[in-house]
């Protein structure tokens, strides 16, 4: 009974893995969608620079380079959040949790078969003690 109760545990502990890290991934993903955005104005931005670039040589021109590198350095900021890599402590928790309980469950598991399968075992032991000298003997005629 040991055994399902651990194995139960180890796959609760492996759902709160898997929900943390799911969570991780949208989180990182919401990063990803921001920079596009941002990556989209910047591109926005740069064509009407170039717009008031031809039109008038300088003017406008200075605010929106500003406005164009701000979006950029955002857009920058904003990748780099999404890219780092950085592992949940709940999911870290939940996977040494599963890995602990498996073990035991495993160790559970093989001591139960070893104490139920001891009688056997010393069952057959008797018998090949018993037929022992018979075996012997049939090899040397």
């Amino acid at each position: 009974m040991r055994t399902f109760s651990l194995v139960g545990m180890a796959a609760q502990a492996e759902g709160r893995r898997l929900k943390a890290k799911a969570s991780a991934t949208a989180t990182r993903m919401a990063f990803y969608a921001a920079a596009g955005v941002m990556g989209l104005a910047a591109f926005a931005m740069l064509h009407v620079l170039l717009f008031h670039l031809a039109l008038l040589y300088f003017g406008p021109i200075v605010s929106a380079l500003v406005v164009l590198v701000l979006d950029l350095v955002i857009a920058g900021i904003l990748a780099l959040l999404a890219s780092r890599k950085t592992t949940v402590r709940e999911e870290m928790e939940a996977q040494a949790v599963r890995n602990v309980a498996l073990q035991g469950a495993a160790q559970s598991a093989v001591a139960g078969f070893t104490t139920q399968a001891a009688p056997l075992m010393a069952l057959a032991g008797i018998a090949v003690a018993a037929l022992w000298p018979k075996l012997r003997g049939s090899r040397r005629a």
